[in-house]
């Protein structure tokens, strides 16, 4: 948890000449709140033996997203008697849990904006900055996927009444503005050369003051993929423990580490507008997966359930021998997904809704679900 006190005191006339009433002294204090469903959602989808290198693999991976620290502060104060008009604005480096900053504010009624580690996600900028009401985090633009957002990026809003006379204090609440998606594929049944994916459906900027959400750009993050097999020794032992823990018993073969692909960037609307059959879809992921023969296999995978601020979604699957998605299990045995007796075509796994594959795809060749 970061913590960093503000204090002010003295005279406020290098900020406004024409600003009387300064208050004495004010201490605000700012912290990063950052609550996510990481480990259930890991125990949930990763939990298996055979999940345990890719599940350790991801958490170093996400070591650098889910941070619990600001390595820069930007705050702007907006004055309503001003018609909400920046008029006050400091930015610090901290790279620090704690520290404590010196401000001098003019006594007046504000809304205060703020963002954290703003310069650790490039491809974020903060624009609107003299209107409160338009601040906004905007993904820039790109007629290319965008690249995956390296880091946590936080920001804040409150209401702040700032007097002429006597001690005040002030607490300022961070909240994690972007979020996680993973899709895990055990690959067994195919030969994969190379694999990628990229996710659309997701908002491309972030309004702070209203902590809403928009998606005029139809932006396409590009997803990452997460390498395991440095952490088959780590994570289940020696190199014969980890030959053995490659050799699947039941089918008396050898099994392959599972594939990961993640991405971090904002997140999905709330509800779909489109639907695959009778189930909305809320965001997309398009997996291209090459095999050995050199052909690709596009899935686009629709999912029904919200990806939501500071959350981690992992999507799991399998992959068939021709390249495509499926999930639930294309072999026995497995464990079967819920039953769904209300709606008998409900997929085992409700965050996918549905999957259209296209076999031997190449660039310029593209699909729709049905609308």
């Amino acid at each position: 948890m970061l913590l960093a006190s503000l204090a002010t005191s003295g005279s406020c006339a290098l900020i406004d000449e024409q600003q009387k009433n300064c208050p004495e002294e004010m201490e605000m204090t700012c912290t990063v709140n950052l609550v996510n469903n990481k480990e259930e959602e890991l125990n949930d989808k990763l939990g298996t033996l055979h999940d345990l290198p890719l599940r350790a693999a991801l958490e170093d991976y996400l070591s650098d997203v889910f941070v619990d620290d600001a390595h820069d502060v930007d705050m702007l104060f907006y004055d309503q008697r001003r018609r909400g008009k920046m008029t006050f604005r400091e930015s610090e480096v901290m790279d620090a849990e704690q520290r404590v900053f010196s401000l001098q504010v003019p006594a007046s009624d504000y809304r205060v904006a703020a963002v954290a580690n703003l310069s650790a996600v490039p491809m974020l900028s903060l624009q609107g900055e003299e209107d409160g009401y338009a601040l906004s985090l905007v993904q820039k633009a790109s007629k290319d996927p965008v690249p995956s957002h390296p880091s946590a990026i936080y920001a804040a809003r409150r209401r702040m009444l700032v007097r002429d006379e006597g001690d005040q204090s002030f607490d300022l609440n961070f909240h994690m503005a972007n979020t996680v998606a993973a899709v895990a594929l055990n690959c067994d049944s195919c030969e994969v050369r190379s694999i990628r994916a990229t996710f659309s459906g997701l908002a491309d900027t972030f309004r702070i003051l209203d902590s809403a959400y928009s998606f005029d750009q139809h932006i396409v993050l590009e997803a990452k993929v997460v390498d395991a097999s440095p952490y088959v020794s780590s994570t289940v032992g020696n190199d014969e423990e980890a030959e053995r823990f490659l050799y699947d018993i039941f089918w008396e073969r050898w099994t392959k580490l599972p594939l990961m692909v993640c991405g971090v960037g904002f997140p999905s609307p709330s509800v779909g507008s489109a639907v695959v059959g009778t189930y909305p879809i809320i965001w997309t992921v398009n997996l291209y997966v090459t095999l050995a023969d050199g052909s690709t296999t596009r899935n686009d995978i629709y999912i029904g359930k919200p990806l939501e601020p500071s959350r981690l979604m992992i999507v799991k699957g399998w992959l068939t021998a021709n390249g495509s998605f499926m999930n639930t299990p294309p072999h026995q045995p497995y464990l079967p997904g819920p039953e769904f007796p209300d709606n008998p075509d409900q997929p085992a796994d409700s965050t996918v809704v549905g999957v259209t594959v296209m076999l031997n795809w190449t660039e310029g060749m593209n699909q729709s679900p049905d609308l």
